[in-house]
């Protein structure tokens, strides 16, 4: 038979995810300093990983068709520069013949066996993932940032609700990254304002079979003294 899927990596957290979940908040700034070591990026990635039974991939009815491409620039260990996060190996032909030649794909020193992850180019990728996600700072200075490519052929084959279903693909992996953030004791914010067409010229993508979908930057962020944080759901405190 199929051999049995790998356990997760440890978690970074002992704490509920009820807490994480409720704590959850969308950094608006990054201090630019910080960074996270390379065992907690391998485990947020390794969360992105889908499995059997295991929520919320159980809610996508067909093979992962979402591939983190990853601008690291903080990670304690890793070098700086543009990786992939294979969430589905058999891609990896495709999305090798899809991009310039000039990529390297060689394996991440010290990334646990299990975990498709493959450095692209090592580079200074801080100016050029700031300008593709709308010249925000925020995506330049994160421990990383990311692009999420998405399998985008099969939709104009007269199948116009996979465009749809896509995004919510998108929209799960940046839930996780959400919550590992936190229990790493870092933050998460979502990029709904980038520019593809920048990304797929910089990774050498001439057809539409990948496309870039939605963006997410992860670090220690800067806190905003002029806003009030209030412990989540404080309005119903009391009620019966």
């Amino acid at each position: 038979g199929a051999p049995l899927p790998l356990p997760p990596l440890p978690p970074i957290s002992r704490e509920p995810a009820s807490r994480l979940i409720q704590r959850r908040r969308s950094a608006q700034a990054f201090d630019g300093v910080s960074g996270i070591t390379a065992a907690t990026f391998f485990r947020m990635l390794d969360a992105l990983m889908p499995r059997p039974d295991v929520p919320p991939w159980t809610m996508v009815n067909e093979a992962s068709r979402v591939h983190p491409v990853l601008f690291v620039h903080r990670v304690e260990g890793l070098e700086p520069g543009v990786y992939c996060l294979l969430r589905d190996r058999d891609e990896l032909p495709a999305l090798k013949a899809e991009m310039a030649l000039s990529w390297e794909w060689t394996q991440v020193p010290g990334c646990p066996l299990h975990l498709p992850l493959y450095l692209l180019a090592s580079a200074d990728a801080r100016a050029f993932s700031a300008a593709a996600s709308c010249h925000q700072e925020i995506a330049a200075d994160s421990a990383f940032s990311l692009a999420m490519l998405a399998r985008y052929d099969d939709i104009a084959e007269n199948q116009p609700w996979l465009y749809r279903e896509r995004f919510w693909e998108t929209g799960m992996i940046g839930q996780a990254l959400y919550l590992e953030a936190e229990a790493a004791g870092v933050q998460g914010t979502g990029i709904g304002c980038y520019f593809d067409d920048t990304v797929h010229e910089a990774l050498g993508l001439t057809t539409l079979r990948y496309q870039d979908l939605y963006h997410f930057t992860v670090g220690t962020a800067r806190l905003d003294t002029r806003l009030t944080t209030e412990p989540a759901y404080a309005h119903l405190t009391g009620r019966g």
